[in-house]
């Protein structure tokens, strides 16, 4: 009787699906899984050395880069520890305008993650529209920070500024009739 083997084999950190940031050694038996070895860290970029050096205010730009994705989040985590630290209370406000963007920051999150998830599937048309609304969304990052990506925007103890007195509103356009853009924008 002809015995059977698991096989070991590696997925990442240079598999397209991995982005660079893990390794995986991975027990297969067949086409199965039966074990994952997870090797993190593979992008670590010495932000905590580079953090030692610097006054806190500006380590922030740092967190931004730990996740392009979740900017914001980061920044939160952040200076959140910095306030909890030094006993800084923050002002009302600024925690609703924090959990605004945390929330922006989560929704664009999910529609990266299911442009992505979509275009490894071979849905190109997904992976646009999922990142057309992100573009809506990205304009509310921009209006606050006056950038796109990377926006510096939480301090500790608040925020860098206040919100615009007029936020990016949806536009009307061939996926967004009139008669929506009123329930749209209504906030």
């Amino acid at each position: 009787m002809e015995e059977i083997r698991n096989y070991t084999m590696n997925f990442g950190p240079q598999h397209p699906a991995a982005h660079g940031v893990l390794r995986l050694v991975l027990e297969m038996d067949g086409e199965t899984v039966v074990r994952a070895d997870p090797h993190i860290g593979l992008l670590h970029r010495g932000t905590e050395k580079l953090a030692e050096s610097k006054p806190y205010n500006q380590s922030i730009g740092y967190m931004d880069r730990l996740d392009y994705v979740s900017m914001m989040c980061n920044e939160h985590a952040y200076v959140r520890a910095i306030e909890n630290l030094l006993g800084v209370e923050v002002p009302e406000r600024a925690q609703w305008i924090r959990t605004m963007f945390d929330e922006i920051t989560r929704i664009l999150n999910h529609l990266m993650w299911i442009g992505s998830n979509a275009l490894d599937l071979g849905a190109m048309a997904v992976f646009l529209y999922a990142f057309r609304e992100r573009e809506e969304l990205m304009d509310c990052y921009e209006a606050v920070s006056g950038a796109r990506m990377h926006a510096t925007y939480y301090r500790p103890g608040g925020v860098y500024r206040d919100l615009p007195v007029q936020m990016p509103k949806y536009k009307e356009s061939r996926w967004h009739k009139g008669s929506d853009l009123k329930r749209f924008n209504q906030w």
